[in-house]
């Protein structure tokens, strides 16, 4: 059941009016009722493994708590952490895993065919599982307590509005609020379903759109120049993160109409000055999670520079090859590294040519760091490392400017009405990221004008999603990216 189908309109209704009519103490065991009735919607085959890895974690849990030995601590640990990453890894990463070895063994002179190995992904099985193994990783060094009600442990690994494709919650955040349910608050409904508008306007009228240009270019990327090729890069970096915030302002949305509270997922990622603030305003549930679980458990900056750089890169890997197993996304994942390494390692060039913060105006800072992880991110949407590489050499090698006049940008899959509401979406899209970066949030300036005016806002809001995101020309629906992660 995705967020932006019937079902979903139908279902959230339901479940919110349901959840409020209850009285405190049976809201948790309702919002995991739904929860689970959302999941079977979008596949009955792997409710199973839900419900097996969260029984399997809960027991954990209490276990580790109990435990009284460090040796046993850190085995329970292990197993919970194997067990976790055992389940995505047989789903997810065994038929790589074996092409892998097949390639290899054909450089050493072997043949090796592999066998026939194909699963179907659960869908959030990446997300859930890394939700889990963050759990008990808290539990494990005292951050939190184990979770004694598995209803609410079932709720906080299950709940609708994140399993799909998070935010990852962790258990400090998410399992305080399950434990005593926030009353009615009219305020909180009303923010709530303004976020879940802001999301959709994201999703459907620029991402979706965006989406068809990129489609065109993508898939036939030999056939066009420079111009188009530069053009469909950049709009898949607004495609995607248009896509995926929007998906995750719904979730915050739906999660706050409840009284809950997720946790933020972007923060104007865009305007970053360099890769490492792009890191820190990108995807803030994941590359929490890995800074938190990977990078300083493995040492962080702390043990010299080259251990330092070793663990920058072993934590990038590790983020590509979780959104999929594919060698470009393993690579993507190691440009990124190699960004910040250069960074780190220019530090004393840069100084001495006084090549820093002053020099460089802010816009251009952003503009080469939206340039670098553009780049990345032809890696990201291609099909294949040679792919990219290929498609980035048709940039420089055909550049024809008279493409943006010739009637050439009419035929990448918009028309002319198209490509103005897609200049419009992607122009409220950088508005509001200025304005936030500047601090400056609309929903509190919304809600202090009339009630009159608020509900020609929320109408004129919603006509104008409905029309250029349903009905505009050149729509097609199209589910959100990170749910093939």
């Amino acid at each position: 059941m995705s967020f932006q189908s019937l079902g979903f309109l139908l279902f959230f209704p339901c479940c919110c009016l349901v959840y409020y009519a209850l009285p405190q103490r049976m809201r948790p065991g309702w919002l995991l009722a739904a929860s689970y009735f959302f999941y079977l919607c979008c596949g009955v085959q792997f409710a199973a493994l839900l419900a097996v890895v969260t029984l399997a974690s809960y027991a954990l849990g209490r276990a580790l708590e109990q435990a009284r030995s460090r040796r046993g601590r850190r085995l329970l640990l292990a197993a919970g952490v194997m067990g976790a990453a055992g389940v995505l890894a047989v789903f997810k990463y065994t038929g790589f895993a074996l092409q892998a070895a097949a390639d290899l063994l054909h450089l050493l002179g072997f043949a090796f065919a592999p066998p026939e190995f194909s699963l179907v992904l659960p869908v959030g099985l990446s997300f859930y599982t890394f939700q889990v193994i963050g759990y008990l990783t808290d539990v494990y060094r005292g951050d939190i307590p184990a979770e004694r009600s598995l209803v609410r442990y079932g709720l906080f690994v299950s709940f609708f509005a994140h399993i799909l494709s998070g935010p990852i919650a962790r258990g400090g955040q998410l399992l305080p609020q399950l434990e005593k349910p926030a009353p009615f608050d009219a305020a909180g409904v009303r923010d709530g379903l303004l976020l879940m508008l802001w999301g959709y306007f994201e999703k459907m009228v620029v991402a979706d759109r965006a989406g068809l240009v990129v489609d065109t270019v993508f898939g036939d990327y030999a056939a066009y120049g420079g111009v188009e090729r530069l053009l469909a890069a950049v709009l898949y970096s607004v495609q995607l993160y248009a896509d995926f915030a929007g998906y995750s302002h719904i979730a915050q949305g739906a999660a706050g109409v409840l009284g809950i509270r997720l946790a933020d997922n972007f923060r104007q990622p865009y305007l970053a000055q360099n890769v490492r603030d792009f890191w820190g305003r990108w995807h803030l549930s994941l590359s929490g999670w890995l800074r938190d679980y990977i990078y300083i458990p493995l040492g962080g900056s702390r043990r010299g520079r080259l251990r330092q750089y070793l663990n920058l890169l072993a934590t990038f890997l590790v983020s590509g090859l979780w959104h999929g197993a594919a060698w470009h996304f393993v690579f993507w994942g190691g440009l990124h590294a190699a960004y910040q390494i250069a960074a780190r390692l220019t530090v004393p060039l840069r100084a001495r040519i006084n090549l820093g913060q002053g020099v460089l105006p802010r816009w251009a800072r952003r503009l080469v760091t939206f340039g670098l992880v553009t780049v990345a991110w032809v890696f990201f949407r291609a099909d294949s490392v040679h792919q990219a590489l290929s498609y980035l050499g048709g940039i420089a090698g055909w550049f024809d400017p008279w493409a943006f006049t010739d009637g050439t940008l009419l035929t990448l899959g918009l028309d002319g009405w198209g490509w103005f509401v897609l200049f419009c979406g992607v122009l409220a899209l950088f508005f509001v990221d200025c304005l936030h970066e500047r601090g400056i949030r609309l929903r509190p300036v919304f809600a202090r004008q009339p009630v009159v005016y608020r509900w020609l806002i929320c109408y004129a809001a919603l006509a104008a999603v409905l029309v250029f995101g349903i009905w505009g020309p050149g729509y097609a629906a199209a589910d959100f990216v990170y749910f093939q992660f």
